[in-house]
């Protein structure tokens, strides 16, 4: 009989958990590599993470902090370039919920001088994939 009641409660209690989930909608990308930027010497490739909430009455004003590695690597499966920087599209890497489904760009910062170093174009061009481990903390709301 304890067994069963303490078997009710496990279900009852997960059914009251709310889940944040964090999934990548669009992988980065380097539109544009060979045409001029900003910054001659950078390249800035953008992606989008989907950052979702199946609760969002109780995860509504909850913060999450998003920590990158300071450099990472990418590859077109002939060549490897070097990622100087991985950064959220707002200056801190902070961010707090505010609506059940909110997309947040992700931008790698690549230098132009590791792309071309006399390689031809064939090993140059295509696709940059790579993978990014991203750590996500997550804080509660404040009790006001």
């Amino acid at each position: 009989m304890k067994k069963l009641i303490l078997l009710l409660m496990l279900i009852i209690s997960s059914f009251s958990f709310a889940k944040i989930n964090i999934k990548i909608f669009e992988p980065i990308r380097f539109n544009d590599v060979l045409t001029n930027t900003i910054n001659k010497e950078e390249v800035i490739g953008e992606g989008i993470l989907e950052i979702y909430s199946d609760d969002l009455e109780a995860d509504l004003g909850k913060k999450l902090k998003f920590y990158f590695p300071k450099k990472g690597l990418m590859t077109n499966r002939k060549k490897w370039v070097k990622i100087k920087e991985y950064r959220l599209e707002k200056k801190s890497d902070d961010f707090i919920i505010t609506r059940e489904r909110e997309q947040v760009k992700i931008t790698a910062i690549l230098d132009k001088r590791d792309i071309d170093n006399g390689e031809e174009a064939e090993i140059i061009q295509g696709e940059y994939i790579g993978y990014v481990p991203i750590i996500v903390s997550q804080y509660s709301k404040i009790v006001e």
